[in-house]
């Protein structure tokens, strides 16, 4: 039985040891999550505006175009448990923070990220940001491996270039991706815009209003403590998207935040359909490109910050 057990383990043994090589390999790999804290961590002293949200902030606002301090902690699906978890984790490293800009879509307030189909993201958020979602089982491998944790076919390129790997193109220091789309005729028509909407507006269900209510009320409490400015704002869609939308969602919203910006006192900012935004501005029916972002930015600057 000693001698069964000492070949299992001599035979276990070196997978082990190349099992936890490719792990430390695949780590070293920057993703959007692990690069984005890295830069966090980097200039936590200095952030006088964080702005939040997901792909509409990641790609639509620049903080390269502020007179103060910023950092796009916004990325892709980003909903508003962790954009509220994120801001919590490293509140009290930012003495400078003056201005907390909360990016909301037509469907954030009735939408989570474990109902749509990048749930798979929140395992990164897990790995990256230590930030679970409760709806992920603590024996689930992905929380732990990155073998595990990366689609099949991206593994070996991770393998190869390790910390060289291509993950993170378009991202900059200060949290903003570019969306370079000089031509952007074939995403944007009436038809997709339509069916932008009809997916937008399958997830959004009246059950998760509460517990998104919840977290943003934690966050803005937090924040009023001490003494920062929240802003809720709408980012711009282009004409094909915006005309499709439900009235009564777009009330639901209205209603929801009503009393709690009275509360908080928090401005409320709605460039929805905003006609500076000309389709040139667009990458696709409601996402900005980079020369959007620069219009957006100047203009959050101007009418927001600069008051």
């Amino acid at each position: 039985m000693k001698k069964y057990i000492l070949k299992v383990l001599l035979y276990l043994i070196p997978l082990v040891i190349v099992f936890s090589l490719m792990e430390y390999r695949i780590g070293q790999a920057p993703n959007s999550y692990s690069y984005k804290r890295k830069c966090l961590e980097q200039q936590l002293d200095s952030i006088q505006v964080l702005v939040l949200g997901s792909s509409r902030a990641l790609y639509g606002i620049n903080p390269a175009y502020f007179t103060l301090k910023g950092f796009n902690l916004g990325n892709v699906s980003q909903s508003i448990y962790y954009d509220a978890n994120l801001t919590l984790k490293y509140l009290d490293r930012m003495p400078k923070l003056k201005y907390v800009l909360i990016n909301l879509s037509y469907a954030s307030l009735g939408a989570t990220m474990s109902d749509g189909i990048e749930s798979w993201r929140a395992y990164y958020y897990a790995q990256f940001w230590n930030i679970t979602s409760p709806e992920l089982k603590p024996m689930d491998i992905k929380l732990y491996s990155k073998i595990y944790l990366y689609p099949y076919n991206v593994l070996p390129g991770l393998l190869l270039r390790g910390p060289k790997a291509r993950l993170i193109e378009g991202l900059n220091r200060n949290g903003f991706s570019i969306l370079d789309t000089a031509k952007n005729e074939h995403n944007i028509s009436d038809s997709l815009g339509k069916e932008r909407v009809t997916f937008n507006e399958n997830y959004y269900k009246a059950y998760h209003q509460a517990e998104n209510i919840v977290c943003l009320e934690n966050l803005l409490a937090e924040l009023r403590k001490r003494n920062i400015q929240p802003v809720i704002i709408f980012p711009p869609a282009y004409n094909t998207f915006y005309k499709y939308v439900s009235p009564s969602i777009e009330q639901q919203n209205k209603n929801l935040l009503q009393s709690i910006c009275n509360k908080y006192q928090v401005p409320v900012y709605n460039y929805f359909r905003d006609s500076r935004f000309v389709m040139r501005d667009f990458s696709d029916n409601d996402h900005l490109n980079f020369l959007g972002a620069a219009k957006f930015s100047k203009i959050i600057n101007e009418e927001i910050l600069a008051k």
